[in-house]
């Protein structure tokens, strides 16, 4: 016997157009057989990426570029197992956020790339804002959290563009909310 069992079941959720999940790798289970569905065919970076100085490379093999697309292009460094993932979940990742506030308005803004604003929510109260932001592939960033201070969510406004997500809060009382905005 090879040791390599055709017959293997997909995990639930894992289909043929499941993508491998691990960085640089990238690739679709169509495109891998069976045979070759084993340890030792995923070729990927196990660290993470860097961003500095013009700089573009991965901290676990430090291959440094100045061209993103080159930086795209770099062959994994580690061989493993395929990491599938099931093509219909969304991918809950992290945005960066600020916020800023005049005398009688608090402004939050989502920076997030490819909005989509039909799938997104927002939904606040008086003393609680709560965001699920979709973006790009399938990606979701999720935001749930109390305020510093009252608002009045019937004058507030949510604007959305293409690389972020602005919500105008109209404070209720008219003093300046802590430097921590969230509790």
């Amino acid at each position: 016997s090879s040791g390599i069992n055709a017959e293997w079941p997909l995990r639930p959720g894992v289909t043929k157009e499941s993508i491998c999940q691990r960085k640089g790798c990238g690739k679709a289970k169509v495109d891998v057989s069976d045979e070759e569905d084993y340890e030792g065919t995923c070729e990927h970076h196990p660290g993470c990426p860097i961003f500095h100085e013009g700089m573009k490379y991965w901290s676990c093999c430090n291959k440094k570029t100045t061209d993103f697309n080159d930086f795209l292009k770099q062959k994994g460094c580690t061989k493993g197992t395929h990491l599938w993932g099931d093509s219909s979940q969304k991918k809950a990742v992290q945005c960066r956020y600020d916020w800023h506030q005049t005398g009688d308005t608090v402004n939050f803004t989502v920076y997030a790339k490819k909005v989509k604003p039909e799938l997104c929510t927002v939904n606040c109260n008086a003393v609680k804002l709560q965001m699920e932001i979709h973006f790009g592939d399938d990606q979701v960033f999720t935001f749930d959290k109390v305020l510093a201070g009252i608002i009045e969510p019937e004058k507030s406004k949510i604007t959305y563009s293409a690389t972020k997500v602005e919500v105008k809060m109209r404070k209720a009382e008219f003093f300046a909310w802590p430097s921590t905005f969230v509790l």
